[in-house]
């Protein structure tokens, strides 16, 4: 930081107008983290010198002299721009009550979309600190009155993913959104936190567009859609739910079935016994269907589950290994799980033997050796985990091949 504090002194005062401009444009488009820690470290420094303009404005409002920053931030106060916004925030943590109040006096006028949203920027990264307490509050006032309401549709669509948040959140409560932007940010917008956002507000506006959410690519907003649901919904409805690949969801939909008195666990029995039936079951279906019932069953279904662990699919082997290694009872693991030390898939064989961890003094050392030789660090630091817990036998298995640990 002190090497490009120097770089920016010498262009001010050495460089070509070009130059300065350059310097002060990138200033513009640099991350609110980069300016706070130019803040940071720009003090102890020598004087700025050069000519006049918003690049020495900018360096004058970071030196230690409160004089100097006092005048630069009431030069700031006159200037346009985003760096101008950002540099004004940045000195309403002043330690200087004087350049504080003056800054933030300054800053509470700014309407513009791209001041705004420097501004912000900077002060959500100062929420914290001591000096800036509650002026985020102050400032998010601000701009819910109405000549700011254009900067705020304008930060709900910022690329600055905590600045974004901010704008969203500010233009819910302020109504900025009808029900179809909401829908449309609830399914595609690229942030997940907003994304839950909008979809939180449309079913409170509307609950029966839980239908539409469950297809979202946010598993936050498919979980609320899940809850949305009304509590009569059949429970083959809720099937692709229970499978869903994210943990959350599943859950939602298994406290659904827990709600109305229906054990979740003979759900997700009877459509695995129809998916492994059926040829045509895709196989996302049957992984979730796997994963859902190794959740929420009990010992009873290893056997079930350990029919899956010949399946030519290395997803649906995985989510059974896993289930196995969960339910099934401890004299049953080295058996179901041990002719899987050595599969071709890496999470089959981590999966394997996070399972027989569990009855480590009954692996035999073959399997163990197994895991000690694969080419996975993961399954070998497991291996070596289980051979740990049984040092009687950790080296018989090395003794009889000629092998030596990795």
């Amino acid at each position: 930081m002190r090497h490009l504090l120097t770089q920016l002194r010498a262009v001010l005062t050495t460089g070509p107008s070009g130059a300065r401009t350059a310097a002060l444009d990138a200033l513009s488009q640099a991350p609110a983290r980069l300016l706070l820690l130019l803040d940071r470290h720009a003090r102890p420094g020598p004087p700025v010198s050069g000519p006049a303009g918003p690049l020495r404005l900018f360096l004058d409002s970071l030196d230690a002299r409160g004089m100097t920053r006092q005048a630069a931030v009431e030069g700031l106060a006159a200037c346009g721009g985003p760096l101008a916004a950002a540099a004004l925030a940045l000195r309403t943590d002043d330690w200087a009550a004087e350049v504080r109040q003056r800054a933030t006096s300054a800053l509470m006028m700014r309407s513009a979309p791209d001041e705004v949203a420097a501004a912000v920027r900077v002060l959500l990264r100062m929420e914290h600190r001591t000096r800036a307490g509650g002026l985020l509050a102050d400032y998010r006032a601000a701009l819910s009155t109405p000549p700011h309401r254009r900067a705020v549709r304008a930060l709900a669509a910022d690329a600055d993913p905590p600045a974004r948040r901010f704008g969203v959140e500010l233009a819910l409560d302020l109504g900025e959104y009808v029900p179809g932007d909401l829908l449309r940010a609830a399914l595609y917008d690229g942030d997940q936190v907003c994304r839950r956002l909008c979809a939180q507000r449309l079913l409170e506006i509307e609950p029966a567009q839980a239908g539409r959410l469950l297809t979202a690519k946010g598993a936050g907003v498919r979980e609320l859609a899940v809850a949305a649901l009304p509590p009569d919904v059949p429970a083959k409805h809720l099937v692709p739910l229970l499978a869903d690949r994210a943990r959350m969801v599943r859950a939602q939909a298994r406290w659904q079935l827990y709600q109305r008195g229906e054990p979740p666990a003979e759900v997700y029995r009877v459509q695995l016994r129809k998916a492994v039936k059926a040829t045509s079951t895709a196989q996302r279906l049957l992984v979730g269907l796997v994963v859902g019932l190794g959740e929420c069953g009990d010992a009873s279904d290893a056997r079930l589950l350990g029919g899956l662990l010949g399946s030519p699919q290395p997803a649906v082997r995985r989510a059974a290994a896993h289930g196995v290694a969960r339910l099934a009872a401890p004299d049953q693991l080295v058996g179901l799980l041990g002719p899987l030390a050595n599969d071709p898939d890496p999470g089959v064989a981590r999966e394997v033997f996070e399972g027989l961890s569990r009855v480590p003094h009954e692996v035999p050392p073959e399997t163990l050796w197994i895991g000690r030789t694969r080419t996975e660090p993961a399954v070998r630091r497991l291996a070596e985990r289980i051979g740990a817990r049984r040092p009687g036998q950790a080296g018989g298995a090395y003794a009889q091949s000629g092998q030596t640990p990795r």
